[in-house]
């Protein structure tokens, strides 16, 4: 994944030096705007040890409010480097914006699938006849579909109902639904409920695409390269010590975000960082090009894409540090 983005930077060069009379400059010495996907939290916990740490001294951390204005926000250049699924992030590309993404966070998607134990519900199969609760919008309602038809299933065998995602916790333990389709979130809201569930994550029934993932646009990798380079190094030493050390995260955000819950953080944590290493990754911050190839084919599958894009045109793990310097996956 080096060649085509190395072409794309070339002539994002030579088109930069033809607007404004001379070459980009090698370096910018402005402080890196990095744009969360979140608040602190437990999804950016890696990135408040990095902070706790001194590793983002030079950096202004941007807290945000989703993947999609994290995505705008860097593609119209008011941040320099974010962190987003990477369904905002190739949604994005396949309308034109330069982006590239330089390290992976999550392997997988964290979109799970809830149940009650007592609801009998074991396998994907027994989701048959059932009412299973959805959110309108977003990934959720796109790759439910492909989850259900590539465990054997289709929608007619199962009633959806379009339930808003603060209310799935509520209908599925007041009986309303057989099943929920959330993710840490809701898995955060039965445990704090005391509930008896189990969690159908879909990265375990072949719906495994890649998921948050650290980008930039093609103007700023080519203007401050070893700056991309320094803030991938940093960050992943943060990602890889909230991975061995949990509760080195949990103080770091709690350090961050006063009002924050440590044992919901905790929780959230025992749900997310085996997303880190999920896929038969080798090292945290990188997802292999057949990863890669795989999750654009779900992406289009399930409607989030329209079209057949190609990871080499925009994925380039050429800024990560070397293999001895990444966490390695157990």
């Amino acid at each position: 994944m080096r060649r085509s983005i190395s072409h794309i930077l070339i002539a994002s060069a030579a088109t930069l030096a033809l607007l404004t009379g001379c070459s980009a400059q090698p370096g910018d010495s402005s402080p890196v705007r990095f744009q969360m996907h979140w608040a602190w939290s437990a999804s950016t916990a890696g990135f408040a040890l990095a902070d706790q740490d001194g590793l983002l001294d030079d950096v202004e951390v941007i807290e945000g409010r989703g993947s999609g204005t994290a995505v705008q926000l860097v593609a119209s250049g008011q941040a320099d480097i974010g962190v987003a699924d990477a369904v905002a992030i190739v949604q994005q590309i396949e309308q034109g914006a330069p982006l590239v993404v330089v390290a992976t966070m999550n392997q997988v998607t964290n979109i799970a699938m809830q149940v009650l134990d007592s609801s009998g519900i074991t396998t994907v199969e027994d989701l048959k006849g059932k009412t299973v609760a959805v959110p309108q919008g977003g990934a959720y309602a796109f790759l439910f579909p492909l989850f259900l038809e590539l465990n054997g299933l289709s929608e007619a065998d199962v009633t959806v109902a379009n339930v808003p995602f603060e209310s799935l916790v509520a209908s599925l333990l007041e009986g309303n639904v057989d099943a929920i389709v959330g993710g840490q979130d809701t898995h955060v809201a039965l445990v704090a409920q005391d509930a008896d569930f189990t969690d159908f994550l879909f990265a375990d029934y072949c719906v495994d695409a890649v998921a948050h993932s650290i980008f930039t646009t093609e103007d700023y990798l080519e203007r401050n390269p070893e700056g991309v380079r320094e803030f991938v190094a940093n960050s992943l030493q943060g990602l890889g010590q909230a991975y061995t050390d949990p509760d080195a995260a949990v103080e770091a955000v709690a350090a961050l975000s006063p009002g924050a819950d440590a044992d919901g953080t905790r929780v959230e944590l025992d749900f997310l960082l085996p997303l880190m290493c999920a896929a038969d990754a080798s090292y945290i911050g990188r997802a292999e090009p057949e990863h890669w190839t795989r999750s654009i084919d779900l992406l289009e599958r399930a409607g989030l894409i329209s079209e057949t894009l190609d990871p080499d045109t925009f994925v380039s793990y050429d800024y990560l540090p070397a293999d001895d310097e990444l966490t390695a996956c157990d």
